[in-house]
């Protein structure tokens, strides 16, 4: 074993697998990205969105934060609804559809399965305040 083996085995590939999943988006829809929580449409992968886990959030690769994903639910296109549409994306449904006929080109989005993801940012941890240097507690 040479030592670059041993340092990657025992120290970066652990901190490959600590680091969080990235959920990108290429548009900030409806602006949601800047509240608190905030829902995504995605097309159906279980093995990617899990619920609890957390995600490295980004808008064309610059990072927004960290959130949990909390909840989610899979469903058909047609189980889209206006209030879904309007909340995730600001449009109407028939408008979110061609939105997603766009995002999806090659996949026939009546026979996918989709998750409604929803997200809430993670608070940063507080930092205690810094103690001031003063003449007295040099």
């Amino acid at each position: 074993m040479t030592p670059l083996y041993i340092w990657e085995t025992l120290y970066i590939k652990p901190l490959r697998a600590m680091q969080n999943k990235v959920i990108q988006f290429s548009y900030n829809w409806n602006n949601k990205l800047e509240n608190k929580a905030f829902t995504t449409i995605r097309l159906h992968n279980p093995a990617k969105y899990v619920t609890g886990e957390n995600y490295t959030i980004q808008l064309n690769e610059t990072e927004k934060g960290t959130a949990i994903l909390t909840d989610k639910r899979t469903l058909k296109i047609d189980q889209l609804n206006e209030f879904i549409c309007h909340i995730d994306t600001g449009y109407n449904k028939a408008q979110t559809i061609e939105i997603l006929q766009r995002m999806y080109k090659n996949t026939d989005l009546n026979k996918q399965l989709f998750d409604l993801c929803l997200l809430v940012y993670c608070k940063p941890e507080k930092q205690p305040p810094k103690q001031l240097q003063t003449v007295l507690n040099l």
